[in-house]
C-alpha cells in the first residue's frame, strides 16, 4: 500500500468529493423528474390529483357470528351429505 491510501486528508477529500458529485446526481435527477411531471400535466391534463380523496365505498361489515354460523351450516350440510353418500353406497 501506498502512504497516499493511508492518509486520513485525501480519504476526507475523496468523499468530499463523492458528496458533491453524488448530490449533483440527486439534483439532476430531481430537476428530470420535475421536467417530466410538466410535460405529463401538458399531455394528459385530466390526470390531475384529487383534491379530496372518494369517500370509500365500503358496506357495514357483517358480524363475526354470521360467517361462523355460515361456515358451520355449510359444514353440517357437507357432512350430512357424506353420511347419505355412504349409507347409499353401502345399505
Amino acid at each position: 500500500m501506498r502512504k497516499h491510501d493511508l492518509d486520513p486528508h485525501s480519504v476526507d477529500r475523496e468523499s468530499a468529493r463523492l458528496a458533491v458529485g453524488e448530490y449533483d446526481q440527486l439534483a439532476r435527477d430531481i430537476a428530470e423528474i420535475e421536467r417530466a411531471t410538466a410535460a405529463l400535466r401538458r399531455a394528459e391534463p385530466a390526470l390531475e390529483t384529487w383534491r379530496d380523496a372518494p369517500a370509500p365505498m365500503l358496506g357495514q361489515p357483517r358480524p363475526v357470528w354470521f360467517v361462523i354460523g355460515v361456515l358451520w351450516f355449510s359444514t353440517a350440510l357437507v357432512t350430512l351429505g357424506a353420511v347419505f353418500a355412504i349409507a347409499a353406497l353401502v345399505g
